[in-house]
């Protein structure tokens, strides 16, 4: 297997199958839509291509048998409908199956044989049969000819129908030389198969941009092509007679091997890079970034500052944030490929639970951090089914309720400043409060006298514990406790922020708040007595000065009144850490009011744009989201304000020992934390 043409194919073959699907979906509420016809039988012709090339045999059967059963829809021998896209969707996930095997290194397994022989069936119209009589007269008032086609990686290029068929035909065939080296070449058929291909049809016509991008693919890491034509005899080699495509031996002259072409003019002018020479080029530019805040730290520092210092500065400021959000772009994609799979998932799930869904879907331009896309493919699916499966309700409940039987289920992607929001919201029945808090207990995941001390909000953030869930019994899609806490997880690791929106009767909203990239951090710098640390400014609400006048005791917990209304818990980052709590009203504090409460510091130093580094800590010190390198060159760690100050509201004993044991840190920026 050719590993440079398989780089260059997974990534092409995800595409064409994410898009194959959108238009099978279409095509159940447009069958006669010719576009999506003819952009699913191309998808399925590309795939069968590039398949050939990597010698992935079962992927170009299943290819082939799907292209041919959509030639036919195409010609208007057949009609596409809800059979026919039942087994197109069930071909694609056979295929999607065999493109992970490829992704493995290996060759693509054998497809289930009953879809086969079901596809097979439908193209050659034995399996519509007198129960479907408009099907089956509309195949048979189109006779044709059953083509001919063959395996090994061949390409054919047929001549339109009615075209001179005096003139021989060439066309791109993959052989094996006896080094097992596959060679390429031109081969020339007789008059006799020429005629055969002309009377087939243009099923299997490629463009020339195609045939040329095929080559140079073909040509990419072959260095015994030169000489391939002395090592293959003249006759093609024959097909197994057990393969569906086994194409009947013809008189062939072999030319010589080919060169590679150059490229269309009229190519699209993009380029495939690797994501990881990517992420390198962006770690790059934040090493940059660092070094343009020590630089400009250090000027500030010197005692006499020259304007042309000064000058030079700014500009390399403006370069490097232009450099900085040039790259930033680079990573960033349309929320459309994260989307892209939930059609096929709400029609699946709404026909195995009986409910009818209309799913719309909102914002599919917006642009997010790669990352975001690649990381909430399988938290997103699961949110949608689980308002599925435990939010909507079935047609007949919601007609005795007065709600349209089919429920509406939107999912929709916004900017909000500096932030992405990905909603996720229905009309169903809502959430029940007293349900989620009974079943928390039942299961043992709080105690009585804790559930009786919940605010509304926290009783509904209980559906993100590990191990809750509402259903006594185990379903394909709910039951063991599992999927929400995912949500919680991958969304907190993706620095972003869970919302739950609940009416009883009117439906639940759930959303998803992450920054518009991962690449850079905004930090504010705060200091604790002599120690140095950072938080995330989009976990800052406000900054205020602590004044002990309204700090209050109410039962057993401290608390701060933000002007005439507001009431906070007041939090203690001296206690929570080091156990040692600052002396209010001895000692300068500052105050930052976040979403859960106020934390206390000594002082509020200043914001700055950082580059987060992974740090390996213990695994009871999970309130850091990692490091960085300050302005004046230190390493300072970054808490995660939102793990912090819930662990220290869940339990009054401080979250680090008073031991003030240092994280584990292992060749960090060449230097050790102090």
């Amino acid at each position: 297997m050719d590993k440079e043409i398989l780089q260059d194919f997974l990534p092409e073959a995800t595409e064409l199958l994410e898009n194959a699907q959108t238009e099978a979906l279409s095509l159940e509420n447009h069958p006669d839509d010719t576009q999506a016809i003819a952009a699913l039988f191309r998808a399925f012709h590309t795939l069968k291509g590039g398949a050939g090339f990597l010698e992935a045999v079962q992927m170009v059967e299943w290819c082939h048998h799907l292209e041919d059963l959509l030639d036919k829809v195409r010609s208007g021998k057949l009609r596409f409908n809800s059979q026919m896209s039942d087994v197109v969707l069930q071909g694609l996930d056979v295929i999607q199956g065999m493109l992970e095997e490829l992704r493995q290194g290996e060759y693509p397994s054998a497809g289930p044989a009953d879809l086969g022989k079901t596809i097979q069936a439908m193209a050659s119209g034995s399996y519509y049969s007198a129960a479907d009589e408009t099907q089956a007269e509309q195949y048979h008032a189109h006779p044709t000819t059953q083509p001919q086609n063959s395996t090994s990686g061949e390409v054919r290029a047929d001549p339109d129908p009615g075209a001179d068929c005096d003139a021989a035909i060439l066309y791109v065939e993959q052989k094996p030389q006896k080094d097992g080296t596959p060679g390429i070449f031109l081969q020339q058929e007789t008059k006799a198969s020429a005629d055969h291909a002309c009377s087939a049809g243009a099923s299997d016509l490629i463009t020339e941009e195609e045939f040329e991008r095929y080559l140079d693919q073909l040509q990419a890491g072959k260095k015994n092509t030169a000489n391939a034509s002395a090592d293959v005899s003249e006759s093609p080699a024959k097909t197994s007679s057990e393969s569906p495509f086994a194409e009947p031996p013809t008189a062939k002259k072999t030319i010589q091997p080919v060169t590679a072409g150059h490229p269309a003019e009229n190519a699209e002018s993009t380029l495939r890079v690797d994501a990881a020479r990517l992420d390198a080029v962006m770690n790059q530019v934040g090493e940059m970034v660092l070094l343009r805040n020590r630089f400009a730290a250090a000027v500030q520092g010197m005692s006499q500052e020259s304007e042309d210092m000064v000058r030079i500065v700014r500009e390399m400021d403006l370069t490097v944030n232009d450099m900085q959000n040039t790259v930033m772009q680079l990573r960033m994609q349309p929320c459309k490929r994260l989307f892209q799979q939930l059609p096929r998932v709400v029609r699946d799930v709404s026909r195995q639970l009986g409910k009818q869904v209309d799913l719309v879907i909102e914002g599919e331009d917006v642009e997010i951090d790669k990352k975001v896309v690649d990381a909430l493919s399988a938290p997103l699916v699961h949110l949608v089914r689980n308002s599925m499966d435990h939010g909507i309700e079935i047609p007949a409940d919601r007609k005795m309720l007065g709600k349209p039987e089919t429920a509406t289920l939107r999912v929709a992607a916004l900017h909000l400043g500096d932030k992405v929001r990905i909603e996720v919201s229905d009309d169903g029945q809502g959430i029940d409060r007293q349900m989620v808090v009974r079943k928390a207990v039942e299961k043992s995941l709080i105690t009585p006298e804790q559930a009786a001390r919940l605010s509304d909000q926290e009783a509904i953030d209980l559906i993100f514990r590990p191990g809750f869930s509402t259903n006594d019994t185990v379903t394909e899609f709910s039951g063991r406790g599992v999927g929400m806490d995912v949500v919680k997880e991958t969304t907190h690791q993706l620095r972003g922020r869970l919302d739950v929106h609940t009416e009883p009767g009117r439906g639940t909203t759930i959303a998803m708040e992450f920054p518009l990239t991962l690449a850079v951090l905004p930090v504010l710098y705060l200091r604790l007595r002599r120690e140095i640390y950072a938080v995330p400014i989009s976990a800052v609400e406000s900054l205020l000065d602590v004044d002990p006048a309204h700090i209050h005791q109410t039962q057993g917990q401290t608390i701060y009144q933000v002007g005439n209304q507001q009431v906070v818990p007041l939090l203690d980052l001296g206690t929570i850490l080091h156990g040692e709590p600052l002396h209010l009203g001895n000692e300068p504090t500052d105050g930052i009011l976040t979403e859960r409460g106020l934390l206390v510091v000594s002082e509020v130093l200043g914001n700055e744009d950082s580059v987060v580094k992974p740090v390996d800590f213990m695994p009871d010190q999970n309130w850091y989201q990692g490091a960085t390198i300050s302005g004046k060159g230190n390493v300072v760690l970054i808490l995660d304000v939102g793990t912090l100050m819930r662990r220290s509201l869940d339990q009054s004993a401080p979250v680090r020992s008073p031991t003030r044991s240092k994280p584990v840190i292992a060749s960090l920026f060449g230097q050790e934390v102090a």
